[in-house]
């Protein structure tokens, strides 16, 4: 039987994490997009990953890969009373890691360098023109080429996306902005911090014992009063970090709960960004993706062991069966999680009775970590 051929349109973290994943099957794979192979990714942004999809990335990656990942055993949660800041929650496993830090710059690079070396995976850096759906063709500038998959790794914004599974969605429109920068200190932070303030949740993600992540997400309204001379007063005043510490530049990007109802037309499938958006406060974003790329490999697996054909298969609506829900209720719920922890001079009087007692249910913290671990279905 003549070698199946996918594409993959998209040169972020989903895109390339699907090539990798995918490059070792019996298929032929065309990655496009437009790559850097050489200089700084200038990005700030970190991805928390769990143990599960941990193990699961690194078969995928080189072993001295590994060193890139920074594990934390802990995550302490703290809520804003007053201007006080009182500890009401950790999570921890038993001394076992809870998630792996990582910088998004580093990981594109690590994935980058391995498949360049991958012989069934051609990069093709160019930009895709146009679909054809019917009969899941692409139209690149002077040139057309026939698959039997194409999985759109773009996000929702990209005409692409629009044109094929239009804009039906369910959204939330949060009005929340984050706010990432690296900050070297002097400071031996091992473990991981969230921190509820009025403005919104701040963590604080070590990526090693000099360099920490810091992810702020505030309503729009404060977006222009945050500054690094305010960030730098905020983690003196909850942490005790002194002048001493410096910031890399600070990013910002718009939050937003958005899920389209449509993931898939006929063998064109939309994977990542593209088909939802979730809350950053639960780090469950690369995670989610994670799944859905096991689960996508699974499928394709499935079929190929049994000589079918890829092409107008029941690969992509098996694959939505299983995995729209979960997306769905992880992006609603995490939604309503960051509408709880939202300043309200009217519930917060009921939410502190709450915070104050939720440390003593173990079950709650145990399936919280389970739950973040390994989602619902795995």
């Amino acid at each position: 039987m003549k070698k199946q051929k996918i594409c993959i349109i998209g040169n972020g973290l989903t895109g390339l994490t699907a090539a990798l994943v995918l490059s070792e099957l019996n298929i032929q794979i065309h990655l496009i997009g437009k790559f850097k192979f050489n200089g700084e990714f200038l990005d700030n942004r970190t991805t928390a990953i769990s143990p599960s999809n941990y193990n699961f990335l690194l078969k995928f990656l080189d072993k001295k890969d590994s060193k890139l990942f920074w594990p934390s055993k802990k995550i302490d949660l703290y809520h804003e009373e007053y201007n006080r800041y009182f500890h009401f929650m950790n999570l921890e496993n038993n001394g076992k890691n809870l998630m792996y830090i990582v910088r998004n710059s580093k990981l594109i690079k690590a994935i980058l360098k391995k498949i360049k070396n991958q012989k069934k995976i051609k990069i093709v850096n160019r930009e895709v023109e146009k679909i054809d759906e019917k009969k899941s063709k692409i139209f690149l500038k002077n040139k057309t080429i026939n698959y039997d998959s194409i999985f759109l790794c773009v996000g929702r914004r990209s005409k692409l996306v629009q044109e094929l599974v239009g804009a039906r969605i369910v959204s939330d429109d949060l009005s929340d902005i984050a706010f990432t920068s690296i900050i070297k200190h002097n400071l031996n932070i091992i473990n991981s911090k969230q921190y509820f303030l009025k403005e919104g949740p701040l963590a604080i993600l070590p990526l090693n014992k000099k360099e920490c992540s810091l992810v702020w997400s505030v309503s729009k309204n404060y977006k222009s009063d945050i500054t690094e001379d305010l960030i730098r007063e905020k983690l003196k005043k909850i942490i005790g970090l002194d002048k001493k510490i410096n910031f890399s530049k600070i990013d910002f990007f718009p939050i937003s709960f958005k899920f389209n109802t449509n993931f898939f037309k006929k063998n064109i499938l939309v994977l990542g960004e593209g088909s939802y958006n979730i809350h950053p406060i639960a780090g469950q974003g690369y995670n989610l993706i994670l799944r859905d790329i096991k689960t996508l490999r699974a499928e394709i697996v499935k079929h190929l062991s049994c000589g079918m054909q890829l092409r107008d298969s029941g690969v992509l609506n098996n694959f939505v069966i299983k995995r729209k829900p979960e997306n769905f209720l992880f992006g609603l719920g995490i939604s309503l999680m960051s509408g709880f922890f939202k300043h309200n001079k009217i519930t917060q009087p009921i939410k502190n009775v709450i915070l104050k007692d939720i440390n003593k249910f173990k079950f709650l913290k145990n399936f919280s970590i389970n739950l973040s671990n390994k989602g619902f279905s795995h």
